[in-house]
């Protein structure tokens, strides 16, 4: 987990750092952000380890919402080209089809809901040390100013950006990893195929939805995971619920979100992510029935 953190953590200091704050403001912010978003966190590589310090470093650039970064966070380790292929490879192409129409779709739909909704929702976004509040992220007009916080050397404004980020997501990182760790080490190896295996009907959408929440699983470990479900005789439907909660819910994830997005918007994530995953296996179960 450590090498995929330290990359997320040091790709979001370099954006901070050199990525202009005007382009962050007109890329990140209003509607066009969302798609932005979306599109970046399915195209590059990386579990939640990679995914939280960029959400990070993202939430201290000028410009995105709420809704934009939970979508980020949501779509991220649900799609890459990597996981996409490995998918095809193991679990056929509609299983992968289907992966791809849910992510984008379910990372839409919540970017969407949050940022419509924020203030009544979701608290604004915590200033973040070293930010600039006198920069205004929305005006469109071109007469923004570049906050003080770009100036200084390069070396002086990567490290400033560095340690911003590191104070805000290294305590909750190291928490949900002990946290995963330990439970990864009391649950028995064979624990979850005799769970699901064992269930029927929506008792098997919803143990499937809930059952991977404690445990980390790191991209493309749910792919083998879920092969050894199917080749165990679960269904499609609840295989692919698995394979997308999973990923997707994690104590590690929850725990860095809610430094990064807040409190309201994480439970908000964690609610639309276990009825996502499973609304997508029964729409799948139904469609290869």
């Amino acid at each position: 987990m450590l090498p995929w953190f330290a990359i997320g953590t040091l790709s979001a200091a370099i954006a901070v750092a050199f990525i202009p704050p005007r382009w962050t403001a007109a890329t990140l912010s209003g509607r066009r952000g969302l798609p932005v978003a979306i599109t970046a966190g399915a195209v590059l590589p990386g579990c939640s380890c990679t995914t939280m310090p960029l959400a990070a470093g993202i939430r201290g650039m000028a410009g995105p919402q709420i809704g934009t970064l939970t979508a980020f966070i949501f779509v991220s380790p649900l799609l890459s080209p990597i996981t996409i292929a490995l998918t095809w490879s193991l679990l056929g192409w509609e299983m992968s089809l289907a992966r791809v129409i849910a992510a984008l779709g379910g990372s839409a739909v919540l970017g969407l809901a949050i940022n419509r909704f924020q203030a009544r929702f979701a608290a604004p976004l915590p200033p973040m040390a070293g930010a600039d509040p006198s920069y205004d992220a929305c005006c469109d007009d071109g007469s923004c100013t570049e906050p003080g916080s770009v100036s200084g050397s390069a070396r002086h404004r990567l490290l400033g950006s560095l340690a911003s980020i590191l104070r805000s997501v290294t305590p909750y990182f190291l928490l949900g990893m002990a946290v995963a760790a330990v439970l990864s080490t009391a649950v028995p190896e064979n624990a979850i195929p005799e769970v699901l295996g064992d269930s029927s009907g929506l008792a098997a959408f919803a143990l499937a939805a809930v059952v991977g929440i404690p445990l980390y699983v790191c991209e493309g470990e749910e792919v083998p995971l879920t092969y050894g479900l199917v080749t165990a005789g679960l269904g499609a439907g609840p295989a692919f619920t698995f394979l997308l909660g999973s990923v997707g819910t994690c104590i590690l994830t929850l725990l860095m979100s809610r430094g990064i997005v807040g409190p309201r918007a994480t439970h908000i994530y964690l609610g639309f992510w276990i009825a996502f995953a499973v609304l997508a296996g029964l729409a799948l179960g139904a469609l290869t029935a």
